[in-house]
């Protein structure tokens, strides 16, 4: 009587055990990019809203050098000041100035150009 055992040996084992590794490893690869992307989009988003923001201000006379954007602290830096565009004083007349404003967070950086005006009224 011949008695035959059924299973696995040890090389089957092994290569299966290389295999769900190698998917495991694939699997961790992109879930960590993922979330470097994920974190990257989030900045540059922040980075836009607050360099747009800043050059609202400015448009109402105010400077503004911080802007906190989902507890990142974005530094601002605008190329003019914003409370010397003034109203000028003849109903058809216009005061503008061409503004620049650069928000960073660490090595990331969007600059915003735009002409700021202030227009006289009647």
């Amino acid at each position: 009587m011949s008695l035959k055992l059924k299973g696995f040996t040890l090389i089957e084992a092994l290569i299966a055990i290389l295999l769900f590794s190698i998917v495991i490893i694939g699997i961790s690869y992109l879930i960590t990019n993922s979330a470097t992307y994920t974190r990257n989009r989030i900045i540059t988003e922040c980075l836009v809203n607050a360099a747009n923001s800043a050059i609202e201000a400015c448009r109402g006379g105010k400077n503004i050098s911080s802007f906190n954007c989902g507890g990142l602290n974005i530094s601002i830096n605008i190329n003019t000041d914003c409370s010397s565009i003034t109203i000028p004083s003849n109903t058809w007349d216009a005061n503008c100035e061409d503004v620049t404003v650069t928000a960073r967070y660490g090595n990331n950086m969007h600059t915003l150009r735009d002409m700021v005006c202030k227009f006289g009224g009647a």
